[in-house]
């Protein structure tokens, strides 16, 4: 079974690298679905290269989505139409598109966008009309029905803070957050030495993912610690 941290920490990885369809699933560029097919991959395992077939095939539980309460962290969840591609006989309609839930406190969708051309984050529901338990993926917990309130997986219970990256410049200068995990992204903002952010994830490369206003960006762990 897929491990669900690390399932979101593969997709945070993904932020910024562009939209190509079909892709070739890496930082070249990538879709809706072969984001799935990169993250199953870091863990070992695979998935169909398709939302309509891994909603139909690879959801163990799945449901109309009406509310954040119904999400928690590693579903997937899906944008559909009415018309059913002519390749299914089923009339359920059509998938179109798919994205993954990394967190529900505050809600975080990541999937590979034709909008902004780009893997990016979604705050809010919007036009997401199904969720799906992606059956390899173990739920957290022992959590046995997917359609739950869940709390985001850095929301401690006990009313503590929650995890932070600190900006710790050796010279005191301003660092600068990227895009993406690696230098050869562009740059977002720069802050101050001593700054806290948000922590989100960590990349593979140690790449710290952080939010910064409304956007999530990248901070190298040579200018930061998570606190």
């Amino acid at each position: 079974m897929l491990d669900v941290q690390k399932l979101c920490a593969s997709a945070e990885e993904c932020m910024g690298w562009p939209y190509v369809s079909p892709g070739t699933n890496d930082a070249r560029g990538i879709d809706c679905s072969g984001l799935f097919v990169k993250c199953f991959r870091d863990q070992g395992a695979s998935i169909y290269h398709g939302s309509n077939t891994i909603y139909r095939k690879y959801c163990s539980e799945k449901g109309k989505l009406t509310s954040v309460s119904q999400l928690q962290p590693g579903m997937a969840v899906f944008k559909w139409n009415r018309n059913t591609p002519e390749k299914f006989k089923d009339s359920l309609g059509d998938f179109q598109h798919i994205g993954l839930v990394v967190s529900v406190n505050p809600l975080r969708i990541i999937h590979a966008s034709t909008g902004t051309m780009c893997v990016t984050a979604d705050s809010k529901i919007g036009t997401w009309k199904y969720w799906g338990w992606l059956k390899d993926v173990a739920k957290p917990d022992g959590e046995t029905t997917a359609a739950q309130p869940a709390k985001d997986a850095r929301q401690p219970d006990n009313g503590a803070s929650v995890e932070r990256v600190k900006i710790a410049s050796p010279n005191g200068g301003a660092v600068n957050i990227r895009r993406g995990n690696g230098t050869e992204y562009s740059r977002i903002t720069s802050v101050a030495s001593g700054t806290l952010l948000p922590y989100i994830a960590t990349a593979g490369n140690g790449w710290h993912a952080v939010k910064t206003g409304k956007q999530v960006g990248w901070v190298s762990p040579d200018f930061s610690q998570v606190v």
